[in-house]
């Protein structure tokens, strides 16, 4: 396990990897960047992971905590968690409630997160269980235990512009574990509106890589960034029979997130996606229009978005064909890139 007492290693790890990485009070505006190295400053501006005026980052990172003293910053893609304070002991502190924490307090109480499934109620072991390990290479479910690996790691510390900073980073497999989680979910959901679990575990890890308190600039919210007005309303007028928009605690529900987000692929499937005879191609279609909607896959294969001549076109079209003309036909680059992602990523979730 990696942690910030390699300094040189870890910064080139962040570099090649994207891993998100501010040590000390974020600035006001979105675009200021006169808080921070220049390395970091290139690194934050390129890729834009800066939170919004709404206060979003990128549905990877959680925002654990913010305060004038201190901040914790995880990202669940990269596995890096970056903690700052004032003084060590906040800083140690800090440490210490991430490592132990059930879920974000700032965000979400520990009533409600326990009715949301984010604890687990049978061992009340910690959100973070087994995708952070100790120095010792030893899970941290403990006050003592997460005391001395605190201790350790504020050998390694840091001090710039004030605060204090150090960093760590999750097993290789953190991902594996944060999304074993959500596997029932998943299969439960699956069963109910027929839809491929391993498609919706790979966009579930897409989307959020398994922040279940993830969202976007756009509004996105929870596992697999449900828009509220969009997907959410569909999901209850055309599965449940009446008109009604999710609000923002029911999505951040594990369990509702994943209903709903099943509930909608089916629509897209069934409904605005309706008349692709092949299955696979169907698929593709699906993840296509998850990311940017039925009307862009329409739009990217007939200038008018006519359906009835989109449709006879990937008709006529093979599996392979088809897939080829969303990766590098569709009209949307980010599109383009999401369906190579979640393709991909469903064979490992194919035994399932």
């Amino acid at each position: 396990m990696l942690t910030q007492k390699n300094t040189g290693l870890l910064t080139s790890v962040l570099m090649a990897g994207m891993f998100l990485l501010i040590g000390w009070a974020k600035p006001s505006l979105a675009g200021d960047y006169d808080g921070y190295d220049d390395d970091v400053a290139k690194l934050l501006q390129e890729y834009q992971i800066l939170p919004d005026d709404q206060g979003s980052y990128a549905p990877s990172v959680l925002l654990f905590n913010e305060g004038r003293d201190s901040n914790t910053l995880v990202d669940f893609e990269t596995g890096l968690i970056v903690i700052t304070a004032t003084t060590e002991n906040l800083l140690k502190q800090s440490i210490i409630d991430v490592l132990l924490t059930q879920i974000d307090p700032s965000v979400i109480d520990a009533k409600t997160a326990q009715d949301f499934g984010l604890t687990n109620n049978k061992t009340n072991r910690p959100f973070f269980w087994e995708q952070v390990l100790d120095h010792t290479g030893q899970a941290i479910g403990s006050e003592w235990r997460a005391g001395k690996f605190a201790d350790y790691l504020l050998k390694g510390k840091t001090r710039q512009s004030g605060r204090f900073k150090v960093s760590l980073v999750m097993v290789e497999t953190h991902k594996d574990i944060a999304g074993g989680k959500y596997v029932k979910l998943a299969k439960a959901a699956s069963r109910q509106h027929r839809v491929p679990v391993s498609l919706v575990m790979a966009i579930m890890e897409t989307e959020s890589s398994f922040n279940p308190l993830a969202r976007s600039r756009s509004n996105a919210l929870g596992l697999m960034q449900i828009k509220a007005d969009t997907a959410g309303r569909d999901y209850f007028s055309l599965i449940k029979g009446y008109k009604h928009t999710p609000t923002s605690s029911f999505l951040y529900s594990p369990k509702n997130n994943i209903e709903v987000a099943a509930g909608y692929l089916s629509i897209l499937g069934n409904r605005y996606l309706a008349g692709i005879k092949h299955s696979k191609k169907r698929e593709y279609a699906i993840i296509s229009s998850y990311n940017g909607g039925a009307g862009n896959l329409w739009l990217s294969l007939d200038r008018k978005g006519n359906k009835t001549k989109s449709l006879a076109r990937i008709n006529k079209m093979s599996v392979s064909e088809f897939y080829w003309f969303l990766t590098n036909r569709h009209i949307r680059r980010e599109t383009r890139n999401y369906v190579k992602k979640v393709s991909g990523k469903q064979a490992k979730y194919a035994n399932l």
